[in-house]
């Protein structure tokens, strides 16, 4: 099992969850990347009913993440996962 990415509210990540980046495009790619690394870290630690919904709700977030970019015409796309297969 890997480790957690990390609690928003550490120090070592100056009190955010993700970078802000040099745009709004930037900064939510970042973001996308951070909900994926706790999709991975969410399959690494098994599959209860507590697990499966929290994975779904971090779906949830990558999706719209990436739709909002795409509807402004940015390049986004969604990470199939094995879930998804």
């Amino acid at each position: 099992m890997s480790n957690p990415p990390g609690n928003s509210l550490q120090v070592d990540q100056n009190r955010r969850v993700s970078e802000p980046g040099e745009s709004p495009e930037a900064g939510i790619l970042h973001l996308i990347e951070r909900v994926r690394e706790e999709l991975d870290y969410n399959d690494a630690k098994g599959q209860s009913a507590y697990r499966l919904g929290m994975h779904d709700g971090l779906r949830f977030a990558e999706d719209a993440l990436v739709n909002l970019l795409k509807r402004h015409g940015h390049q986004a796309e969604v990470r199939e996962t094995p879930m998804d297969m």
